[in-house]
């Protein structure tokens, strides 16, 4: 039996592996900057968090220790915050202009000859992540340039 919460935190770390991580993306997705800061909160703040409770625990004592637990676990739990965030956003529906842009984007890779698998409409932003990681890897880099 599979949680919900645990299924939503995969799905944001595959979430986060299949977006394209491309600078020109930073002006309309708010993906590469989350991506980037979970990143970041993965690999550096559970060790920040130990190294903080053991200096608090040094000072403050073991009458502090329900606070110091505190905050260690909520400093742990940053990353999987963003990952929550990104496996929600994986599953949301596209807006119907991020939906018109992902059905020309579509489009052009069709006439181009990239076999494409069927996608139930609207789609959602997973759907979105995999056809632009498609599109930066077959076709020429100008095709994001109409839309900046």
């Amino acid at each position: 039996m599979q949680y919900p919460l645990y299924t939503t935190l995969r799905a944001g770390r595959e979430y986060s592996k299949q977006w394209p991580a491309k600078a020109e993306l930073n002006s309309l997705f708010v993906e590469n900057k989350v991506i980037l800061l979970t990143a970041i909160a993965w690999r550096y703040l559970p060790a920040l968090a130990l190294l903080s409770a053991v200096i608090q625990l040094s000072y403050l004592g073991m009458s502090h220790l329900p606070q110091i637990l505190t905050m260690l676990l909520f400093l742990a739990g940053l990353p999987l915050q963003g990952w929550y965030w990104l496996g929600v956003r994986s599953a949301t529906p596209l807006p119907p202009s991020i939906a018109a842009w992902y059905q020309h984007i579509s489009q052009q890779m069709q006439q181009h000859g990239i076999k494409l698998a069927p996608v139930s409409q609207p789609g959602c932003y997973r759907d979105l992540a995999v056809l632009l990681q498609k599109a930066y890897q077959q076709l020429d880099k100008t095709f994001i340039k109409q839309w900046l």
